[in-house]
């Protein structure tokens, strides 16, 4: 029965994209994009949102991802469900101070739909994409499904977010937290495709190596997944000890996920980093250290491995999100702590 529900999500897909293509407006004049830069790359020059969508289409919009490789951005909670002003005062500082080309939603506010068109506007206001995300949260509980419905209205009625939304996710760690059986969330992919895939964007879930292996197999999400957006916290790992000693488990991780998808799936780190404290999560082993030094040496590895990641993946290597933006929105876990100021000098390369 589940073999048939799949098979009749992926022919609904099929059959939306083929019949809805034309959704996305078919124009010649681009004279709008800036420099003539891809969105939403460093070149790219913001435009002001109150004058509308740009009259570039979807097809000519977009950076192509096999181009995009090093830093994209950061993760960042809605926990708080922030303003317009606090949205476009924070993502302006992440693309202006850190060369950011995206941000990744973290979180969820469960308001009408404000939080989500504010972050659009947000983004699309300092020439930054989002990485969205449907949160399944901690409870077990339905909620998701309102948010996904909810995410799904802002897309389709919102008339800038389909130049910012890039990629939606069916969850973080969904597997890992046992939210969904991996069929019933490859159904939930399939069905996300079926609404958005028109849009150009592209759909997966955001998780861990370990959470695609807890569950048994789960061969059939990622076989689901339009991109691979993989976690990597090495700070759990049951052999950690410091930030500059997590490579091998980034390449085991990473080369599984390559072998996994057949060498033909981008793979971007949505969720990586090393905390400054343990103050919210342990880790597994007793030798992991949580301190500024630990983290500042584990993004040094992160980055200066820009050029080996690119060399072992495919669609131009590994992209990556620093988690989280603040130690306001995940203790210890922030590059930015308490006082607003970034714990060391974090100067990424955004490209190799």
């Amino acid at each position: 029965m589940q073999a048939i529900v799949t098979l009749l999500l992926v022919t609904l897909y099929s059959f939306h994209s083929l019949t809805q293509v034309s959704a996305a407006p078919i124009e010649t004049d681009i004279t709008v994009r800036a420099n003539n830069a891809c969105f939403p790359s460093l070149a790219f020059q913001p435009l002001n949102p109150r004058n509308g969508p740009p009259s570039t289409p979807l097809s000519q919009w977009w950076c192509d991802d096999a181009t995009e490789n090093g830093f994209l951005g950061f993760t960042y909670a809605g926990w708080d469900c922030p303003s317009l002003s606090k949205l476009k005062s924070d993502l302006g500082r992440m693309r202006s101070q850190f060369k950011a080309r995206y941000v990744r939603m973290y979180g969820s506010c469960d308001d009408d739909g404000t939080y989500l068109n504010n972050l659009v506007t947000a983004a699309y206001s300092v020439g930054m994409g989002i990485h969205a995300t449907i949160w399944f949260g901690f409870d077990g509980d339905d909620s998701w499904m309102g948010r996904r419905d909810q995410l799904v209205n802002v897309i389709r009625t919102n008339r800038l977010a389909k130049y910012v939304i890039r990629t939606v996710d069916v969850g973080s760690e969904p597997l890992f937290d046992w939210v969904l059986s991996p069929q019933d969330l490859a159904n939930q992919i399939y069905y996300v495709k079926s609404l958005i895939g028109s849009y150009g964007i592209k759909v997966s879930i955001s998780e861990m190596k370990y959470g695609y292996e807890v569950q048994g197999n789960a061969q059939m999400v990622l076989d689901a997944e339009d991109v691979v957006h993989a976690h990597e916290l090495p700070f759990f790992d049951w052999d950690a000890t410091t930030g500059d000693q997590a490579m091998p488990s980034l390449l085991d991780s990473t080369n599984w996920f390559v072998q996994q998808t057949y060498w033909n799936k981008k793979i971007i780190y949505s969720q990586t980093g090393w905390p400054t404290n343990a103050n919210v999560w342990q880790p597994n082993s007793p030798n992991a250290v949580a301190s500024v030094a630990s983290a500042e040496a584990y993004y040094h590895l992160l980055d200066n491995a820009c050029a080996q990641l690119k060399g072992i993946t495919p669609r131009g290597g590994v992209g990556w999100f620093w988690h989280i933006w603040s130690d306001e929105m995940l203790d210890g876990w922030g590059l930015i702590d308490w006082n607003g100021n970034p714990k060391w000098n974090f100067a990424p390369k955004t490209s190799c």
